[in-house]
């Protein structure tokens, strides 16, 4: 019974509500001032009661004097599985909205120590790290290194430009070093789905035939 009880709950019904509801199942139809004692509520509230438990559809009344039944079981399933599938939909129509919003693209732009500080704190955030480009500079270097257990460097070789991506937890971050400075433009969303796709692209792609 009290398992019944918490779960009426969820569906918004108040303490006298439900004691009300559960008497007039258990024991039939009864008057008001029946109900008012089997159920153990103040007279003074239990027309208040009903009368809200009746604009639920979840009680009748009929005869004079006038007495009051709960609903068949069969009609009181039906309601609450229909409260249950309006919940349901409140919830998936939420989550999906939730993540619609999530997936907007967001981009920021940093430059010098801070850019460093910024891409250690992407792989140290992050569960696996990808890194495709030409070059890296002995700092970023020595962020990789320090993280090298989940860190994939996808490199062209040595060279003096240093330029490429890295791919954290659903952010893309570009990087340059221009004139010993370092610029990154990071972004996650759409601005990562862009990028990711075109890596993969390219990972793909077959080589020209000789």
């Amino acid at each position: 019974m009290d398992r019944l009880v918490e779960v009426l709950k969820d569906f918004r019904l108040s303490d006298y509500e439900i004691k009300v509801l559960l008497t007039l199942i258990t024991e039939g139809e009864m008057s008001a001032s029946e109900l008012a004692e089997r159920s153990r509520i103040p007279r003074t509230s239990v027309y208040e009661v009903i009368r809200s438990l009746e604009n639920r559809g979840l009680v009748e009344s009929f005869g004079k004097p006038m007495k009051f039944r709960a609903i068949p079981a069969e009609r009181l399933i039906d309601f609450f599985s229909s409260k249950l599938k309006e919940k349901m939909q409140v919830i998936s129509e939420g989550l999906k909205e939730l993540e619609r919003k999530s997936k907007k693209e967001t981009v920021s732009f940093h430059k010098g120590d801070l850019a460093y500080n910024v891409i250690e704190g992407l792989v140290k955030d992050s569960e696996m790290v990808e890194i495709y480009g030409i070059s890296i500079d002995d700092r970023m270097k020595a962020i990789f290194e320090k993280y090298r257990e989940k860190v994939i460097l996808n490199l062209m070789g040595k060279s003096d430009v240093v330029h490429g991506l890295i791919f954290g937890q659903n952010t893309v971050l570009i990087f340059t070093v221009v004139n010993g400075v370092p610029n990154i433009m990071m972004g996650s969303g759409e601005f990562y789905e862009f990028y990711r796709d075109m890596v993969e692209m390219f990972k793909n792609r077959k080589p020209p035939e000789i």
